[in-house]
């Protein structure tokens, strides 16, 4: 199952917390604060900050509590437990585990042409998710097919009309900024 990636997110493998954190998935838990910005599905886990500096500061408390996180205590991407990833330019680095999905209204859609009809994510909508490749693999055709709202890994009370995806101020810093800056 996908999880959402909005505005400025941490990107965690959930085994990674369970093998490495100081205190395993019980303690990470504890030490999250903040469980409102949590999305987390079988294999990832995106925890959304509001400025890149926050989730920086986060990925050194991580390094702290046990993980390796790329540039700070590991070289090789691919054996990364964290990540930062930016919503409108997608993770600080490439890893071979994920997956970074734009999401974006469908043409075509039967919901488009029925107004009530709201069943699918990317009807009227549009959002970034992330995925693992085990996860992408066992359900190829969402690329076509889209993927359904009980299909992703919201945070709680989440709503499209209150989102980031919608506040253009976020949406213009990001236009404006560097790739290398995030």
């Amino acid at each position: 199952m996908p999880v959402l990636i909005e505005g400025v997110c941490v990107l965690l493998k959930k085994g990674s917390i369970i093998e490495r954190y100081q205190g395993g998935y019980g303690q990470f838990q504890f030490d999250l604060h903040d469980h409102s910005k949590l999305s987390e599905s079988d294999e990832l886990i995106s925890i959304s900050f509001d400025h890149h500096e926050q989730a920086r500061e986060y990925l050194k408390f991580l390094v702290q509590r046990g993980l390796k996180v790329m540039l700070l205590n590991e070289d090789n991407p691919n054996n990364t437990d964290a990540l930062l990833v930016d919503q409108v330019f997608g993770p600080s680095f490439r890893v071979y585990w994920l997956d970074f999905i734009h999401l974006l209204p469908n043409p075509h859609s039967k919901a488009r042409k029925n107004k009530r009809a709201k069943t699918k994510v990317g009807d009227h909508e549009e959002i970034v998710i992330a995925t693992t490749e085990k996860e992408l693999d066992e359900r190829e055709e969402a690329r076509l097919l889209r993927w359904g709202k009980d299909e992703i890994s919201f945070p709680k009370d989440w709503e499209f009309k209150s989102s980031k995806s919608m506040d253009l101020e976020f949406m213009r810093m990001a236009e404006n900024r560097s790739k290398l800056a995030h």
